[in-house]
């Protein structure tokens, strides 16, 4: 298994490049990409069940909107069945990576429990709601920064690990760590490029906040109402560049491709 060291300025190419390949099919993309979003709500929307359901499903879930791009970027028009392409031959290893990333939010959740004494790890399993004053209260806030950083971290090791399940055909161990290896030395352009797509989310999101307030209706309608516009047309374009990341690190030099800078290999 290899997996080609890029530099910073690749993050920022994906990011350029995932328009281009938004361009190809965009209403498709985005149709898709809404229906992979109400999934995900639908699924969280059930208490305890639910957060346990999703962080399961979720490898063979994000391996549709990765198929959809990679169509995409040959200039093939992505078909609706593509979204399910993570539940055919390797949903097995997609269920028990599932469970990789299930026992990864637990316990992200654990952590945070120091900060607020669990408030936040029972909110995001369903087993009660915040208010206001609760999301105002720093021992709180302390737990979802905290919860956000190791979140991150854990996350970002697991970024490859179904597509290589998906597409490497490897076994659900072997994908785990080369997905951390090859993130481990790419850490710099998956930097860039994650810095960069959230400024790009955070001056969409203000735009569309500003058009919100223009229409009018109540602040928390007009708030809620914009994140998720944005969140949903940001999607086809945030897989995109995921998937030509994939491309680049485990892809690149292969079949013609172009060679990149260096290919260490990662023993297996």
């Amino acid at each position: 298994m290899r997996a080609n060291r890029l530099g910073p300025a690749d993050g920022l190419r994906w990011i350029a490049e995932s328009f281009l390949i938004f361009r190809f099919a965009p209403l498709r993309q985005l149709l898709y990409g809404l229906a992979f979003l109400l999934t995900l709500i639908f699924a969280m929307s059930m208490p305890l069940v639910g957060f346990a359901l999703v962080w399961l499903l979720v490898p063979a879930l994000l391996v549709g909107p990765h198929e959809i791009a990679r169509s995409a970027s040959r200039r093939v028009s992505p078909s609706a069945e593509l979204l399910l392409a993570g539940f055919g031959r390797s949903f097995a290893a997609q269920l028990r990576l599932g469970g990789v990333y299930l026992g990864g939010m637990l316990a992200v959740l654990a952590a945070t429990i120091p900060a607020d004494g669990g408030r936040f790890a029972q909110a995001m399993v369903g087993m009660t709601r915040l208010d206001l004053e609760e999301l105002r209260a720093p021992a709180l806030q302390n737990a979802m920064l905290i919860g956000a950083l190791v979140q991150t971290a854990m996350l970002t090791a697991l970024w490859y690990a179904p597509l290589l399940v998906a597409w490497k055909g490897i076994a659900t161990g072997k994908a785990v760590f080369f997905s951390a290896a090859a993130t481990l030395i790419n850490w710099r352009p998956l930097l860039a490029y994650g810095m960069g797509m959230l400024l790009l989310f955070a001056l969409v999101l203000m735009l569309a906040l500003a058009a919100a307030v223009l229409i009018g209706g109540s602040g928390a309608l007009q708030a809620n109402s914009a994140m998720f516009a944005v969140l949903w047309s940001m999607l086809p374009v945030w897989f995109a560049g995921s998937y030509l990341s994939y491309r680049d690190v485990f892809e690149a030099g292969e079949g013609g491709d172009r060679e990149p800078p260096k290919s260490p290999t990662i023993p297996s």
